[in-house]
This record gives C-alpha cells, sequence and structure tokens, in this order.
C-alpha cells in the first residue's frame, strides 16, 4: 500500500466514526448565525490546518476542534456577539456558531476526500488550501501544463435547483473548471423520481444523480458519503483527453457524469 492510500484509509476511518446522527440531532436545526462571518472568524483556516496539512496526524473530534477555535477566537467573538447579539448570553452564541460551523466542516470534509482519493489514484499533481476555497476552487490539479479547477458539490434532486453556473472562480486564472458532483439522497427515491419525471430534462437528472449515488459514491457505516476510486480516475483520464485548450471551459455537473458514465461503460 503507497503512502496516499495509506493516508486516505485513515482519512476514511476518521469519517466513518464521526457521530453524525448525535451532531444532526444536536446542531441541525439550530440556525440562528446565519450571517456572513468577518474575515477573522472564517473557520476554513483551522479546518485546512487540522484536517489537511498534517494527515499524519490523529484527527481531532469536531468537538474537540470546535471547542479549541472557540477559545482561539474569544475577543472577535466577542466583537461579533456586541454586533449581532447584544443581551444574548455567550452560551445561545456558542451553539449557533457550532451548528454553522459543524454544517460547513461536513461539506469541507467530503471535499477532502475526493482530493485526497484524487492524490492516491490518480497521476496528476492536486493542490488545495484556504485561499483556493476562498476563490471557488476546491482542489487545483495540472495537467500537462493546463490548470483545472475542481469544485467538489453536493447536487440535489430537485432539478429546478440543479442548473447554472454557480460557483465561478473568484480571482484565480484557470483553464478548465469542473464541477464535480455528489449526491445524498437515497438510491431508492432518485430511482423512482427518475421513472416518475414527466420531462425528459428531470429524467435526465435523476438518473445522472442515480448512476452518482449508485456508481460513484460509497455509504460508510454511519452514513457519510465517500468517493469510489474510479471516479477521480475515470475524471483524469476524460480531463487528459480535454487538454490543452484553446479558450476557458466550464463542464456543468450534469455534462461530468455524462462523461464519467461514457467513459466507465
Amino acid at each position: 500500500m503507497n503512502r496516499q492510500i495509506a493516508i486516505l484509509q485513515k482519512y476514511e476511518d476518521f469519517l466513518a466514526n464521526i457521530p453524525l446522527n448525535r451532531y444532526r440531532e444536536e446542531l441541525m436545526p439550530i440556525k440562528t448565525v446565519e450571517q456572513d462571518l468577518p474575515k477573522n472568524l472564517n473557520p476554513l483556516t483551522d479546518i485546512y490546518r487540522e484536517y489537511w496539512d498534517n494527515p499524519n496526524q490523529e484527527y481531532k473530534s469536531y468537538d474537540d476542534f470546535f471547542n479549541d477555535w472557540w477559545k482561539s477566537h474569544l475577543t472577535y467573538l466577542d466583537d461579533f456577539i456586541s454586533k449581532y447579539f447584544w443581551g444574548c448570553s455567550r452560551d445561545f452564541v456558542f451553539l449557533g456558531f457550532k451548528a454553522r460551523i459543524y454544517r460547513t466542516l461536513i461539506s469541507i470534509l467530503t471535499q477532502f476526500h475526493f482530493a485526497l482519493s484524487w492524490k492516491a489514484y490518480c497521476q496528476s499533481p492536486l493542490v488545495a488550501s484556504p485561499d483556493l476555497d476562498i476563490k471557488g476552487v476546491d482542489a487545483l490539479v495540472e495537467i500537462s501544463g493546463c490548470r483545472i479547477g475542481l469544485q467538489v458539490k453536493k447536487e440535489t434532486y430537485r432539478p429546478e435547483a440543479s442548473s447554472g453556473q454557480r460557483f465561478a472562480p473568484r480571482g484565480l486564472e484557470v483553464d478548465i473548471m469542473v464541477e464535480v458532483p455528489y449526491t445524498i439522497a437515497p438510491m431508492s427515491e432518485l430511482k423512482l423520481r427518475q421513472e416518475k419525471a414527466r420531462t425528459e430534462r428531470n429524467r435526465k437528472i435523476y438518473a445522472y444523480l442515480y448512476f452518482a449515488s449508485s456508481r460513484l459514491q460509497r455509504t460508510l457505516k454511519n452514513g457519510f458519503i465517500v468517493f469510489d476510486k474510479d471516479y477521480p480516475i475515470a475524471l483524469e483520464s476524460i480531463l487528459r483527453k480535454r487538454v490543452p485548450v484553446q479558450q476557458k471551459v466550464f463542464l456543468h455537473w450534469d455534462e461530468v457524469l455524462a462523461l464519467v458514465k461514457e467513459h466507465l461503460e
């Protein structure tokens, strides 16, 4: 087993032991801190430092991570509280931030799994950082001198919310921008929606999401969604055939799934 595969397996073991059900019950209903966060309270740098930069260390539980984050940001938090939550208890704001950052963390942990899978099974170099993330790029890949931005993103089964170039990179020059979709919708529900779809467009959307759920993803024992190794391998092969490019390219999520499906079949 090579080093990158060992790192991926250790990371996956960590994901499999996150008590998702407890956090869902405790935190998901809480949406009291919904304001845009100032730079000094943006948790991205802390998340990358803990869960991406040092893959050989033991990963902290979310409770430990958040408690450390809270203690290290108290000065900035007091300013934030005085502006938006004057008169509220610190415990009230503590729970609001814990719920807000949890939602951010789970999304980023998912994109880290795809990035680590790429590093384990693909040949093209990949980098990820909070600076790239802020600019709308979850990971940056280079193939034959071509800069390719990846956006790992959860797709809904609602067709009206599954279209459009929603996450254009901000202030970063890339040659190809690629949406890397996944879904948390149950396979049985996607199959049923595909069969009952009233339009061809909706039928295709549900078919693509069903393909992603049944072929490109795995569900860990606690329900965490991770990626099958064939996904990054297929995507790298597809992108190699796309470079070099004469003009900038944006590959939307449905086009990506269509290309991957064709490649694997």
